[in-house]
């Protein structure tokens, strides 16, 4: 099981590196110090491997937000701010993951990996759509919200975070003096993805 954790956490980074029609199972095989046999008799296929990532990875939204359904004694609105919160964390943590995401599902992708990827994050999508939804059933959250477009904030503003830290903290510094690293970003991104949320979702 080691040797199949490891064939994926190189592929991973190699696949977020060079793309994944740029990395080769020769070239995974050499870095995680085995056979193209053994890469082979685990995935059967590059895409397979691929989809065993994501796997492996989890779909972490998905339990996130099944978790998030089961906290009675929190309200709405902290589950809102508990999702936001886990949301950019888990995002952040698997950048790896998301590097490959935004590669594949590009202008230029196209075929099975790119299907592959959309179904993946519309199963996201749904997710929080379902979370929002009970909201609005409970009479919590307002009705006349583009669902879409107010979930596109989530993966927008920490996809911007993760990709342009370096412009982000230079913007930073020349206007406050503030050098705050990709925590301090994480933290003021989650702050103001709460308060767009409140501000769009409050009646």
């Amino acid at each position: 099981m080691k040797k199949k954790v490891n064939i994926m956490e190189v592929a991973e980074k190699l696949f977020a590196k060079n793309g994944f029609s740029g990395t080769s199972v020769r070239e995974i095989a050499k870095r995680a110090e085995v056979n193209i046999a053994m890469i082979s008799y685990y995935f059967e296929s590059k895409e397979k491997l691929l989809e065993a990532i994501f796997h492996y990875r989890g779909d972490y939204l998905n339990v996130m937000v099944e978790s998030l359904l089961q906290k009675d004694a929190f309200t709405r609105w902290q589950k809102l701010d508990w999702l936001v919160d886990e949301y950019v964390d888990r995002f952040l943590e698997h950048q790896y993951l998301h590097r490959i995401i935004l590669r594949e599902s590009g202008l230029h992708s196209k075929g099975s990996l790119r299907e592959f990827i959309d179904r993946k994050r519309h199963g996201h999508y749904k997710m929080v759509k379902q979370f929002i939804e009970e909201g609005q059933a409970a009479g919590d959250f307002r009705a006349d919200v583009d669902l879409l477009m107010l979930y596109s904030l989530l993966p927008g503003i920490t996809k911007h975070l993760l990709f342009h830290e370096s412009f982000m903290n230079y913007v930073i510094k020349e206007e406050s003096g503030e050098e705050l690293g990709l925590e301090g970003l994480k933290v003021r991104a989650q702050t103001f993805l709460k308060k767009a949320l409140r501000e769009l979702l409050q009646k």
